[in-house]
């Protein structure tokens, strides 16, 4: 993944995130912790290797 791939995912996470809080859907909170981990460990994984 690139650096953009990356924070592009990482954003994608933050709004799913904002949208459940908005919306106070629970299932959708729980949903924007994939691309979060996806886009963190992505990131860690780039610059450990750096």
């Amino acid at each position: 993944m690139t650096t953009l791939t990356i924070l592009g995912v990482f954003i994608l996470g933050l709004v799913i995130l904002a949208i459940g809080f908005i919306v106070k859907k629970r299932w959708l909170i729980w949903l924007s912790i994939i691309p979060l981990v996806v886009s963190g460990w992505q990131f860690l994984r780039l610059f450990l290797m750096s």
